[in-house]
């Protein structure tokens, strides 16, 4: 009789659990490095993926197409490999933010809206304006996101993580 009960358990709960959770519930849970509302890159740094990382300082080649969303203002992209969020401003400006939430340290679900990055492992939203920064996994439910330095010139942008 409990094999037949753990059988019926391990074959019929999963199933229940996705059909009453739905979706959603499975991709909470997910571990991939996708960014569920946005762009995403998550290949290793080199000339296919348009990034370098050299210690601090990420180099994006913003003519490779896995930044075509950085092509006008409000578009934004997260290099999860990189540890970056970025955000274009203006037509000669584009913002870096750290990528990891404050949170519980989340680095491939963000979203941006209206002047705010919103994590979508929680729903917790962080201001962009580089003030009330919370630092990385602290538990914060609120507050900023790290800014970091760039220099866009041309199609390159470098961005200084400091």
């Amino acid at each position: 009789m409990k094999q037949s009960r753990r059988h019926f358990l391990t074959q019929t709960c999963p199933s229940v659990a996705f059909a009453f959770f739905g979706l959603s519930f499975l991709e909470a849970c997910s571990s991939d490095s996708y960014d569920t509302s946005g762009s995403s890159n998550t290949n290793q740094p080199g000339e296919t993926s348009g990034y370098e990382v050299n210690g601090n300082t990420v180099t994006v080649d913003l003519t490779n197409s896995n930044f075509s969303d950085l092509a006008n203002p409000g578009g934004y992209t997260n290099i999860v490999n990189a540890g970056i969020l970025l955000l274009r401003l203006s037509a000669t400006e584009i913002a870096a933010y750290d990528n990891c939430c404050p949170h519980r340290g989340t680095n491939n679900l963000w979203s941006y809206s209206g002047g705010t990055w919103i994590c979508g492992n929680h729903g917790n939203s962080y201001n962009s304006d580089g003030n009330n920064v919370e630092v990385c996994d602290s538990g914060a439910t609120s507050g900023g996101l790290k800014t970091y330095i760039t220099d866009l010139n041309n199609n390159t942008l470098v961005v200084t993580k400091s």
